[in-house]
């Protein structure tokens, strides 16, 4: 069983040893591409979520498809990076968190499920695997142990009065992509962990506007920090030792 790491904004590749193998799967769902090297000895499949080039907005990412994908290759475990606004004060830029709870807020999103015909009832109760938490937490340097992630539709940013109801709803930061990302993975039978990166102060909270630049930047400045964080977690996690999870009842062909 393989890992794999999906990387969002500012997250576009992550170099990987030995030479990089580009691999395009075909699923139902459509077609995904991925790069399959090693890392820490272990074969790893890394996924640029926006595509190369951060070229896919949002709203507009095939979900489905790409955990299909990550599911044909024999995939066990999934990292996943997102960038993200704080509706905490004290959560500032550059702060890492690991997640351990999410807010479905998607308003307009298709594709949230494989299981359009079936009635499949997938228990989220816990939406991100703790034993892939433990492995980033183990090698976390100045880490958050545990957030509520809220994922909203995109592509335009929060408004004010939108980051003041997610903080009161219990919500910590606010992104775009993680869900249905989460939850297809774990349809999938895959262990999924989430990583948010803040790279700004939500609307309101914080002073000045909201840019991609901006987001951009702060990715770039805590690059080293996030690689050396998914590289250990990588190195320590046993696949072998993951117990089966959600229903894992479909066929990516």
């Amino acid at each position: 069983m393989s890992i794999a790491i999906i990387g969002g904004t500012g997250v576009g590749q992550f170099p990987l040893e030995g030479e990089p193998e580009r691999v395009l799967v075909s699923t139902r769902w459509g077609d995904a591409e991925v790069v399959r090297g090693v890392l820490s000895g272990k074969t790893v499949y890394f996924l640029a979520r926006h595509g190369g080039g951060h070229k896919i907005p949002p709203h507009k990412i095939n979900f489905r498809a790409n955990i299909a994908a990550l599911a044909t290759l024999r995939v066990k475990a999934v990292f996943a990076t997102t960038a993200v606004g704080s509706l905490r004060a004290d959560w500032g830029p550059g702060t890492l968190v690991v997640l351990d709870d999410l807010i479905d807020f998607c308003l307009t999103r298709t594709g949230k499920t494989f299981f359009d015909e079936t009635p499949v009832h997938t228990d989220v109760t816990r939406p991100y695997s703790e034993p892939l938490r433990q492995a980033l937490l183990t090698v976390g340097e100045d880490v958050r142990d545990g957030g509520t992630y809220l994922c909203a539709d995109g592509p335009r940013y929060e408004t004010s009065a939108e980051v003041r109801l997610f903080a009161s709803w219990g919500a910590h930061v606010v992104g775009m992509t993680g869900i249905p990302e989460a939850t297809l993975a774990r349809e999938a039978g895959l262990h999924y962990a989430g990583i948010s990166l803040v790279t700004n102060l939500g609307a309101g909270i914080g002073e000045g506007e909201i840019s991609h630049e901006g987001v951009e930047a702060v990715m770039a400045e805590t690059g080293v920090r996030l690689r050396r964080l998914l590289t250990g977690a990588v190195e320590r996690l046993n696949t072998e030792a993951l117990p089966k999870i959600g229903p894992g009842a479909f066929s990516a062909g």
